[in-house]
């Protein structure tokens, strides 16, 4: 299955240069827990968790409207195309221990996101409809 038939499709941005404070507030008001840091054309340069805003701000004592989201994210997220397999891209995720993948275009603009907990959905959709097949087909 290809990532652009399942990755959500908007995803949660914010610009580097936004305070902690307003990435906070995107996150309650998006009931998300992560957001892509991207730059003026929509190519990602990071990723914010609310992991990241509690470890690395609030457990740190640190101001939310004074700290910058650069400041906290993580840079270099790691992404997927459009066009990778919904495998590779998990291969990728336990590969490089995220939870949380941008899925970008050809000109590498954020087009998606896939999650661990999308996948579990999927997964547990499948498991289902396969059940249901084989409680139906077990004859007399």
């Amino acid at each position: 299955m290809s990532l652009a038939r399942f990755c959500r499709k908007t995803v949660a941005v914010i610009q580097p240069s936004q305070s902690i404070a307003e990435a906070a507030e995107a996150m309650r008001n998006r009931h998300v827990g992560a957001l892509v840091v991207v730059e003026d054309d929509l190519r990602p340069v990071g990723m914010l968790t609310d992991r990241d805003v509690v470890t690395r701000v609030v457990a740190a004592r640190k101001d939310a409207t004074a700290v910058s989201v650069a400041e906290v994210m993580t840079p270099q997220p790691v992404t997927a195309r459009v066009e990778d397999s919904l495998d590779r891209t998990l291969f990728t995720m336990r590969q490089q221990g995220v939870r949380r993948v941008p899925i970008v275009d050809a000109h590498g603009r954020v087009a998606g996101l896939v999650s661990l907990d999308d996948v579990l959905v999927l997964l547990a959709a499948e498991l289902d409809q396969t059940a249901a097949a084989v409680r139906d087909n077990q004859g007399p």
